[in-house]
């Protein structure tokens, strides 16, 4: 299997016509990053990188979507890295004791929106405290460990938020556009431990990354009319030819080249559904159970709750799930700075490649 870093010349095999669906999305640049090294640096750069030119040129691949003005940096010293299970034992320690669980008690400890609690199997909603939309709830989990889940948990938390929205756009009808956010621990930015999504229904309009894809799958829907060009089948297809993409029941599946985050899945999919749901489940549990990831952030996009404008200007939009690592839960080193919060642009520390090895197993 290749390499990230050997994108540009996986790119440069593809078929002709399959460099110009490529072409749409993606430009692939490599540079070469240079340096000299003191010789008092030299026996620690070969003990940690293998040899000391490995430090002094490396390749860096810099991938940059022309459509939604993502960019990633891959280098190739943290490229070729394995992806190793790290148990952080310390950590895991402080989820699984959880001395002071505010959501042990739901029914206590959180309030209930206007319409009401709505009980799953494995899980009950409440009212955020702290709303950052006017109908902004959560599903708590029976267990409190976020880290511990099976695929029926995941498909009764899910059964239970389009419940939620349901009942939410019932008691407003402006409100109309869903978006559902798993923030997994502290690194992920949970403020607190025991498991539980997030649920908001904007009113007006979607939220700004629904609102950004859907006016440019329609623009380029409207421009490859004459190919039958669809935006979300497209990307997936880009991904699929440089071995990236999988295909399982009528739900995508493919690890982007131009992630928010390290070992980013996404998953499209028509509706939220059961083969929905597994993939996510499958994507979330190689991740937790593979490599070693105990944080991670789960963003779920959707169209509008309202039949007529889900057939009217949202009219083909599919469910996005994204789901990325949110790095070590003991390590103080933030995994976002300046170039992610300033440029726009990522530096990605995991090959995709490596990840698609790990999570194909898991499908």
């Amino acid at each position: 299997m290749p390499s990230i870093i050997d994108l540009p010349s996986v790119v440069a095999g593809l078929k002709e016509d399959e460099r110009e669906l490529f072409s749409r999305f993606f430009i692939v640049q490599e540079t070469i990053g240079k340096l000299a090294l003191p010789k008092e640096m030299k026996p620690w750069a070969e003990k940690s990188f293998g040899s000391i030119s490995n430090v002094e040129s490396q390749k860096i691949i810099r991938v940059f979507n022309k459509l939604t003005f993502e960019m990633a940096l891959f280098n190739e010293l943290r490229a070729k890295r394995p992806i190793e299970a790290k148990v952080d034992e310390d950590a895991l320690k402080i989820v699984k004791e959880n001395v002071s669980d505010h959501f042990a008690k739901p029914k206590a400890s959180t309030p209930m929106e206007s319409f009401g609690r709505i009980k799953g199997k494995y899980c009950i909603t409440a009212s955020n405290v702290a709303k950052y939309d006017g109908l902004h709830g959560l599903v708590i989990f029976k267990k409190s460990n976020p880290l511990e889940f099976n695929e029926k948990e995941l498909q009764d938390y899910f059964a239970t938020a389009l419940k939620w929205f349901e009942k939410a756009h019932k008691s407003n009808k402006q409100a109309n556009y869903p978006f559902l956010l798993w923030n997994c621990l502290w690194k992920a930015g949970a403020s607190i431990i025991h498991g539980h999504m997030q649920l908001v229904l904007g009113e007006g309009m979607h939220y700004s990354e629904a609102e950004l894809y859907n006016k440019i799958r329609k623009e380029y829907d409207e421009k490859h009319k004459e190919s039958k060009g669809d935006f979300f089948q497209d990307l997936f297809r880009a991904h699929e030819l440089i071995g990236l993409g999988l295909r399982r029941k009528g739900v995508l599946v493919f690890f982007s080249i131009t992630p928010k985050k390290d070992k980013e899945i996404t998953i499209v999919s028509e509706k939220l559904d059961k083969n929905c749901v597994r993939a996510i489940h499958n994507a979330a549990l190689c991740l937790v159970k593979e490599m070693g990831v105990n944080s991670f952030n789960l963003g779920v996009i959707m169209p509008p709750v309202d039949k007529v404008e889900r057939e009217g200007n949202w009219k083909g939009f599919p469910v996005i799930a994204r789901i990325v690592s949110r790095g070590s839960l003991s390590n103080k080193t933030s995994d976002i700075g300046g170039v992610e919060m300033f440029s726009g642009s990522k530096v990605i520390e995991t090959d995709p490649y490596r990840v698609f090895e790990k999570i194909n197993a898991y499908f």
